[in-house]
């Protein structure tokens, strides 16, 4: 049995919930960077007027709602 003071639990305890509340935080701000790193895959933006185009991946050139360019979307995953 692992011997502990009375005067260390409350330490112990808070230190168990900050770690708790710190590794739900980066698992939160991870998914979130996921998200929008999958949301801007599929924008383009029109290189005339800079409008977002949503596009859904078979198309090869995109006409921009606003000013009618075509526009070629951004296939690179680097983002």
């Amino acid at each position: 049995m692992i011997r502990a003071e009375l005067s260390f639990l409350p330490l112990l305890y808070a230190g168990v919930f900050l770690a708790a509340v710190l590794l739900l935080w980066l698992l939160y701000e991870w998914r979130c960077a996921r998200r929008r790193r999958r949301d801007l895959r599929v924008l383009c933006q029109c290189r005339l007027c800079a409008e977002w185009i949503r596009h859904s991946g078979s198309e090869k050139l995109l006409r921009c709602p606003s000013c009618g360019a075509l526009n070629e979307p951004n296939l690179t995953n680097d983002i």
